[in-house]
C-alpha cells in the first residue's frame, strides 16, 4: 500500500510539472514583452513591430495549447515539427528585434522536449541554441570575425549545458519508466498474492469441512460403539433386573430379593446416565464450552497437575486468536493425550507445554522428562501394531492432525524423555464461517 501511495504522489508531481511547463512559454513571452517596453536597448527595433511579433507568438502558443487539448497532432509528427519550425522563426525575429526575448527563446527547449521525438527532438534542441546564443551577444547578427567568435563560444556553451541537462533528463525518464514498470510488476504480484491467499483461505475452509465430515463419520462410529458397550448394555441390564424383580414377586419371593433387583436396576440406570453424559461431553470438549483454547488447555494442565501432583506449565506465545472449532478441538485433544501418556506410560516428573500462534499455523509442543520410547515402535498411519506406550492414542492424534493438513512430530528415545509437536493451519473462526 505504501508503494502504491508513493506512486500516486509521483504521478501527481509529474502532472503538476507538465502543467507548469505548459504555462512557462506564456510567462517567458510576457516577461520578454514587458522588458522590451520598459528597458531601452540601443540595438532594438521599433516597439510596434516587436509587439506585433509578440502578438503573433502569443497566437502561435495558443494554437499549441489547442492542439494539445484536442490532440490534433496525435500520431502526426510532421504537424508538431511544422509548429515548432514556425515558433523558432518567430523567436529568431523577436531576438533580432530586441535581445531581451532571449527569455522567450527558452520556450524552444520546452517545446522540443515535449512535442518532438527521437532525432527531431535533438535537432530542435540544437536549433534553439541559435537564437539563445544570439540574444546573449546582444541580438545582432555576427558579421565581424570577433563577434562571430563570441557567438561561436556562446553557441558551444549553450550546446554543452543543454546537452548535459537533456542527458540527465533522459536518464531520469528511463529510471522513471523502469520504476513504473517495477511498481506495475509489484502491483500485479501483490494482486496474485492476494488471490492466492484468498484461494488458500478457501482451501483451508474446504479442508476443514472435509475434516469435519470425516470427523463426524468417526464420531458416529465411536458413539455407536460407546452406546452399544455402555448405555445399551446398561439398559439391557436394567430390563433384566426389573424382569427378575417381577418374577420374584410373582413366585412369592422375599421382599429382600425383590429390593435387591430394584437396587441393581437403579444402580445400572445411574451408571448408564453417567456414560451417556460422558459420551455427550466427548462431542465438544467441556473446557472449550466456557473458554478460548489457551484457557481451555490451561484448565487441562491445572487439573492434570493437581491430579498427579507433578509440575506442569503452559506457555503461550504470539497473539491468541479464535480458531475454527475443529482446530481447537484437535489441539486440545493433543494436549490431553500427551499429558495422559506422560502420566500413564512415561512416568514423567515434569511436563512443559507451549502453544505458539504464528501467522499461518498454530503449534502445540509438549515435552516431558519421562522414560521415553522408540518412535519406530509406534503404529503407522493405518493403525498397525503399537507398543505399550500409548500408540493407539498417538495414532488417533496423528489422524486428527492430518485431517487438518497438519503435521505431528514425535522425538523420543528410551530414557531421554519425549517431545511432541502438533502443527495445524491457523484457520480463523470467522474465515471458516465465511
Amino acid at each position: 500500500m505504501a508503494s502504491v501511495s508513493g506512486e500516486r504522489q509521483l504521478d501527481r508531481s509529474e502532472r503538476r510539472l507538465e502543467t507548469l511547463l505548459g504555462y512557462l512559454p506564456y510567462f517567458a513571452l510576457g516577461v520578454s514583452a514587458v522588458l522590451a517596453c520598459t528597458v531601452p536597448i540601443a540595438t532594438a527595433r521599433s516597439l510596434r513591430s516587436t509587439l506585433l511579433l509578440s502578438a503573433g507568438a502569443l497566437g502561435w502558443l495558443v494554437l499549441r495549447s489547442v492542439m494539445d487539448h484536442r490532440a490534433l497532432d496525435r500520431g502526426r509528427p510532421w504537424a508538431a515539427g511544422a509548429h515548432f519550425a514556425v515558433q523558432i522563426a518567430l523567436i529568431c525575429q523577436l531576438v533580432l528585434s530586441t535581445p531581451v526575448f532571449g527569455f522567450f527563446a527558452f520556450s524552444g527547449y520546452v517545446h522540443a522536449i515535449r512535442y518532438l521525438k527521437g532525432r527531431r527532438r535533438m535537432a530542435g534542441i540544437a536549433v534553439t541554441t541559435l537564437p539563445t546564443a544570439l540574444s546573449q551577444i546582444g541580438g545582432t547578427l555576427p558579421v565581424t570575425p570577433g563577434l562571430l567568435g563570441v557567438y561561436g563560444v556562446a553557441l558551444c556553451f549553450n550546446l554543452v549545458v543543454v546537452g548535459v541537462v537533456i542527458t540527465l533528463g533522459e536518464v531520469t525518464e528511463r529510471l522513471s519508466a523502469q520504476r513504473k514498470q517495477a511498481n506495475a510488476a509489484l502491483s500485479q504480484a501483490n494482486e496474485r498474492l492476494a488471490a492466492m491467499l484468498a484461494e488458500n483461505a478457501g482451501l483451508h475452509a474446504q479442508l476443514i469441512g472435509q475434516a469435519r465430515e470425516a470427523g463426524v463419520t468417526d464420531e458416529r462410529q465411536r458413539m455407536a460403539r460407546e452406546i452399544h458397550d455402555t448405555v445399551a448394555q446398561g439398559l439391557a441390564g436394567i430390563v433384566t433386573q426389573l424382569q427378575a424383580a417381577d418374577q420374584v414377586r410373582e413366585h412369592g419371593g422375599t421382599d429382600l430379593a425383590h429390593r435387591r433387583h430394584l437396587d441393581n436396576a437403579a444402580r445400572l440406570a445411574r451408571e448408564s446416565l453417567t456414560d451417556a453424559r460422558r459420551a455427550v461431553r466427548a462431542l465438544r470438549p467441556e473446557p472449550l464450552e466456557h473458554a478460548e483454547l489457551p484457557a481451555a488447555i490451561g484448565e487441562v494442565v491445572d487439573s492434570w497437575r493437581e491430579l498427579h501432583n507433578l509440575p506442569a506449565q503452559l506457555t503461550v506465545t504470539g497473539t491468541a486468536v479464535p480458531l475454527h472449532p475443529e482446530v481447537e478441538v484437535t489441539l486440545l485433544r493433543a494436549a490431553q493425550e500427551a499429558l495422559n501418556n506422560a502420566a500413564k506410560h512415561a512416568a514423567a516428573t515434569r511436563v512443559g507445554l507451549t502453544l505458539s500462534y504464528m501467522e499461518d499455523v498454530v503449534t502445540l509442543d509438549v515435552r516431558d522428562d519421562g522414560a521415553g520410547f522408540d518412535p519406530s515402535a509406534l503404529p503407522d498411519a493405518a493403525g498397525r501394531p503399537a507398543g505399550e506406550n500409548g500408540g493407539f492414542g498417538l495414532t488417533a492424534m496423528r489422524q486428527r492432525v492430518r485431517r487438518l493438513a497438519g503435521t505431528l512430530e514425535i522425538e523420543s528415545e528410551p530414557g531421554g524423555g519425549t517431545a511432541l509437536s502438533a502443527t495445524v493451519p491457523a484457520v480463523a473462526r470467522e474465515a471458516a464461517r465465511g
